[in-house]
């Protein structure tokens, strides 16, 4: 039976039967303003806002949920930046994903800072979304199974250039 190799928040490695994986697909928006990007501080470092998708709902609409719930803000997205597969295993639930993370760069159209659409997970590992300089972003841990933080922030911000010529 073919095995996969699965990583966690923490960096930790396992090997799962590729039978074991459960699809599943994650939107994640990418707020930038004033030299600064909102961030959602999470287990030992910091995802971007966004999460799982659910059933009957486009990308659109589960980055739009998902932002409003981790940050308070309600947010259009200006332009997809990207996609990512993601080998994920879950600490908690001791299940192993095979996601598909998709990366919008947003702008922020309404609401205030909160932490009031947590739900009981995320009330136990994640803290409320914070503004953080861009040069500190890139030195801050990412918590997520691939290390593409870097290259999400660089493909947001020339993302960002591109909108405001047009």
């Amino acid at each position: 039976m073919k095995k996969i190799i699965t990583t966690d928040y923490y960096g930790k490695q396992y090997e799962v039967p590729v039978t074991d994986l459960r699809p599943s697909i994650h939107v994640y928006g990418i707020a930038i303003n004033n030299g600064e990007a909102l961030i959602s501080p999470q287990f030992d470092g910091y995802d971007w806002p966004g999460g799982t998708f659910q059933l009957g709902e486009d990308t659109v609409q589960t980055l739009k949920r998902e932002f409003k719930e981790e940050t308070g803000f309600e947010v259009e997205p200006l332009r997809l930046l990207h996609l990512e597969t993601s080998l994920f295993h879950h600490p908690k639930s001791n299940t192993d994903h095979h996601s598909l993370l998709v990366f919008y760069l947003v702008e922020i159209v309404g609401g205030e800072l909160s932490d009031a659409g947590f739900d009981t997970d995320e009330q136990e590992y994640a803290k409320l979304a914070e503004w953080v300089p861009l040069e500190q972003l890139r030195q801050m841990h990412h918590a997520c199974s691939v290390d593409i933080a870097d290259k999400i922030l660089d493909l947001a911000l020339q993302a960002k250039a591109e909108v405001a010529k047009s």
